[in-house]
């Protein structure tokens, strides 16, 4: 049984938050409980997990096997669900009921209809309800949003972002794409890309998709084409597994100039690597991949390579933690996270009728 909680505790005089993370599959494993450790206003109480690294790598934490039990831990006061999305909308109610505060990974739900019910629940439960969009805080979307705000490109019109693979063999997450409801490569990288553009350019007027099903085992796709449509810009965000030779991440142009980042920001791969608890300048870009700035300067052309901003994953959990502890505003707002559902269903239903959906 699932014991409800008393009404929210004043955490203002509390220096530490007692953390648990449900699942240790890569989202769990690379970035939340390494971010966690690492922050000095986090401990990692307990995992959820039949993963026996748990334990060899987190020998202090409680490991509980069944998602109830961490429900009832008193000592709990945030959940971090890094579970498959079918899971998004149980687990999340159920934490907020049992008085627990949630970060839940991308995408947040399998429908905007049921992340309106998590939402409701969090505003009901008095609880925080954070979407894990951390790539917000990759160097690369740091830079361009430093140099769209900046004016050095003019007005903008048009941005292209990709997220491509090589990956011919469905090798992880299975269950992404062998089940037609598990959403595939759309819900899987497009929260990410669909996110950023929110962040730079608001709601679209406008959906376009093209859905990729490539690879012989997939059920659901593996590769999409989406554009979003806004006054005086155009915005394509790509995906595809069959992609062996990137271009650029990102493409911006606009009326003073371009500007052309190539590679992945460095973060994922290095905590990947990381043994320690340390995460000093896993985000500090080669200067070799800096992306090229070509722009018109007092009328004069000026091409040269641009400083990538450094990443910062930790900046997620510094939010997290002020806005559970000092009622700060979240920077991933549950509105937003909403609004990314709903230009996923409105891709999907583009694909399925061929026209521009409106929003």
């Amino acid at each position: 049984m699932i014991q409800q909680s008393p009404k929210p505790e004043n955490l203002q005089d509390r220096k530490i938050i007692h953390a648990a993370v449900v699942g240790f599959g890569l989202s769990g494993k690379v970035f939340h409980a390494p971010l966690l450790r690492a922050h000095k206003g986090f401990h990692i109480g307990a995992f959820v997990s039949n993963n026996t690294l748990v334990h060899e790598q987190y020998p202090d934490a409680k490991i509980y096997t069944r998602f109830e039990e961490v429900l009832n831990d008193p000592q709990i006061d945030l959940v971090v669900i890094c579970t498959p999305h079918q899971l998004h909308l149980s687990q999340t109610v159920e934490s907020l009921r049992a008085g627990k505060h949630v970060v839940v990974e991308k995408p947040v739900a399998l429908s905007s209809a049921d992340f309106k019910i998590m939402m409701e629940t969090a505003k009901k439960t008095q609880r925080l309800l954070i979407p894990f969009h951390n790539r917000r805080w990759d160097g690369d979307f740091l830079t361009i949003r430093h140099l769209i705000a900046s004016g050095s490109l003019g007005q903008l019109v048009d941005f292209e972002s990709r997220f491509d693979r090589y990956s011919p063999i469905v090798s992880r997450a299975e269950w992404r794409y062998l089940g037609s409801e598990a959403g595939g490569t759309l819900y899987d990288l497009g929260p990410h890309l669909i996110d950023q553009a929110i962040v730079l350019f608001g709601k679209p007027k406008a959906v376009y998709a093209n859905l990729r099903f490539l690879r012989q085992k997939s059920q659901s796709n593996d590769g999409f084409d989406l554009t979003l449509f806004y006054d005086k810009l155009v915005v394509t965000l790509k995906a595809g597994v069959y992609v062996k030779e990137a271009g650029p991440r990102f493409q911006l142009h606009g009326t003073l100039g371009s500007f052309l980042k190539y590679g992945l920001d460095p973060q994922e791969g290095r905590l990947k690597e990381k043994a320690s608890s340390s995460l000093k300048g896993i985000g500090r870009d080669k200067k070799q991949d800096f992306g090229i700035l070509n722009c018109v300067v007092d009328g004069e052309t000026s091409r040269r390579k641009f400083p990538t901003i450094p990443g910062n994953y930790l900046g997620f959990y510094d939010n997290v933690f002020d806005a559970i502890v000092h009622g700060a505003p979240q920077d991933v707002k549950m509105e937003e996270a909403l609004m990314v559902l709903e230009i996923i269903e409105a891709a999907i239903k583009s694909y399925n009728t061929g026209k521009n959906i409106d929003l």
